[in-house]
């Protein structure tokens, strides 16, 4: 008898980690039956369909959110019927807290026999340490991508693990940038400045014409510079329209197999803060990062957060090493100093290189098994 698994997605990065995760649970418990919500990298590797699409749930920031409360609770109503028709041996959540915890929650005070797992652990080391306490009232197990969250959660008696950071395991570390420029006819010594804007809507359509911006000054002052955009496939005709407005001459890749590539190809970059700016910061391109949030989130946040870092980088170093702009110093004008720097001079430039070294160290506990790999034997010790 196959183990049945509803997995709970609700972003492109979240969809990529239930996949690895689906994928080691079919090799260990040799064969799953899985419903859920996940986007196309799931319903490659045991996803039949999706319940219903992943975007209905890709929103991040509290002004954002509260228009799509009644559609949200709509959601959340439906997931947790599909949940009980399914009736599964384990529900795992994979991030998008907001949505996922009130499932998980509602399920917990319906005495659904599920185990509830969540993968990646909210960020309460950042704000609001004392949501740990509540999440290990309805939740069996999380999973943690960085080494030093388990604590928070195992003192509230949720027990928990450090999987490791799957970028370990993605193919980044493998990514060829020299390749990247041969198949795209990149003279070795052409200054590639890469521009990478995140997967959600919002950060596209409102951070990426900061990006270009920053693009356009960049150019001036270093013509022979190639502008790249790596991207998600949905977003290349966005972006490529958006720079064609502006007269900005860019390479917007969206093609899946060169995407390690393309993230090592440049010689210096501009990222959103999020996954991404860890993702290039472990590639080792010396970049910097920005965001910006609607000023009623800001407003809010600015209140709550009590660490001192927004990229995850700095935030594992203990100190500034990649420049970062947000809010109000998201601004073009603000930035280019930074990317200046940081495209010439050999210090700034080898001080991130370095980094890179010890922050693969940090995220990849043990080379002889991978992320999901471990998620999986944690998932597996509350079934046996």
């Amino acid at each position: 008898m196959s183990l049945k698994v509803f997995v709970i997605a609700g972003e492109a990065s979240g969809d990529q980690l239930g996949a690895s995760l689906l994928q080691a649970l079919q090799e260990r418990a040799g064969g799953i039956e899985v419903r859920g919500i996940g986007g196309s990298a799931m319903l490659k590797t045991g996803l039949h369909e999706s319940l219903f699409p992943i975007e209905e749930l890709s929103v991040m920031g509290i002004a954002e959110i509260l228009p799509r409360i009644p559609i949200f609770l709509r959601l959340i109503g439906k997931t947790v019927q599909a949940i009980r028709v399914f009736n599964p041996d384990v529900v795992i959540t994979i991030d998008s807290p907001d949505f996922c915890f009130r499932v998980a929650e509602k399920l917990a005070k319906m005495g659904n026999s599920a185990k509830r797992i969540h993968y990646v652990a909210p960020t309460v080391w950042a704000w609001r340490e004392g949501r740990a306490a509540k999440i290990a009232r309805f939740l069996d197990g999380m999973i943690c991508l960085f080494p030093f969250e388990p604590v928070y959660f195992e003192k509230e008696g949720l027990k928990s693990c450090f999987a490791g950071h799957p970028v370990m395991a993605s193919g980044l570390i493998e990514g060829d940038g020299a390749r990247f420029r041969k198949k795209h006819n990149i003279p070795v010594d052409q200054k590639i400045l890469g521009l990478f804007c995140g997967s959600r809507r919002r950060e596209v359509t409102e951070l990426a014409p900061i990006m270009i911006k920053v693009a356009q000054d960049f150019v001036k002052e270093y013509p022979r510079t190639l502008c790249l955009f790596p991207t998600l496939p949905k977003w290349k005709e966005t972006l490529e329209s958006m720079c064609r407005e502006v007269g900005l001459d860019a390479l917007v890749a969206s093609d899946e197999s060169e995407k390690w590539d393309a993230f090592r190809a440049p010689d210096v970059a501009l990222a959103v803060s999020g996954t991404v700016g860890l993702e290039i910061a472990l590639a080792g391109v010396p970049h910097a990062i920005l965001y910006k949030m609607h000023p009623l989130t800001w407003a809010m946040v600015k209140r709550l957060v009590k660490i001192r870092f927004a990229h995850l980088g700095n935030i594992l170093m203990g100190h500034m090493v990649y420049p970062e702009f947000i809010q109000d110093n998201a601004a073009a004008e603000t930035i280019l100093p930074a990317l200046r720097v940081l495209a010439s001079s050999v210090a700034e430039r080898s001080v991130q290189i370095q980094t890179a070294r010890n922050l693969r160290l940090m995220l990849d506990p043990d080379p002889n098994e991978n992320a999901a790999e471990r998620a999986a034997a944690f998932v597996m010790s509350f079934l046996k």
